[in-house]
């Protein structure tokens, strides 16, 4: 269990391509304290690429879920020590989220959703051109464990507005938020 003097984690979840990254560079103009923002990508990028070209399929997968047990575990660190944390992060298989909750115990996490259209998803993704087409479309799990602190949606909003409306709606919250209730219900 964490004590009074950990950081707080904003976890931003969503589907590839639905602007968690862009919020997240915006919350850390808006935001009054000093925070990390601490994106799955750029955390999977410090890996050495080398060796994993040549894994198959049941490897890769392995290698890729110690990355996130270790991301997860990673973000707990920098909270532990007293720093507040943005996490860049969808929740697209239901371990990540288990694991989380249970990582998490005792942290005070703010669960943001980051939401778009299937359209805007499937325009950005094409002018990436960085992301497997349907990408972002396959994952739909992002949003299955139906919980959530804050909600914003990118299709027609700009980051800097989602941004600003998480900041602000972060002191208004109940004492009890998503990780919370999701932690009691299992």
């Amino acid at each position: 269990m964490a004590s009074e003097s950990n950081g707080r984690v904003i976890l931003l979840n969503g589907a590839s391509s639905s602007g968690k990254s862009s919020i997240g560079d915006a919350l850390l103009e808006c935001l009054p304290d000093p925070w990390f923002l601490v994106p799955v990508d750029a955390f999977g990028a410090m890996r050495s690429e080398t060796r994993t070209q040549h894994l198959d399929d049941v490897e890769l997968a392995e290698v890729l879920k110690r990355t996130r047990l270790g991301y997860h575990r990673a973000v707990a660190g920098l909270a532990a020590a007293g720093n507040d944390v943005i996490m860049d992060y969808p929740l697209s298989e239901r371990w990540r989220l288990d694991d989380l909750v249970t990582v998490l115990d005792g942290y005070d996490v703010t669960l943001v959703e980051v939401r778009c259209s299937p359209e805007e998803l499937a325009h950005r993704e094409h002018e990436r051109g960085d992301r497997p087409v349907g990408l972002a479309q396959s994952q739909t799990a992002v949003y299955e464990h139906g919980d959530f602190d804050i909600v914003v949606d990118t299709t027609r909003a700009a980051p800097a507005a989602c941004a600003a409306h998480i900041a602000e709606t972060m002191d208004t919250l109940a004492e009890s938020k998503a990780f919370d209730r999701l932690r009691r219900h299992g």
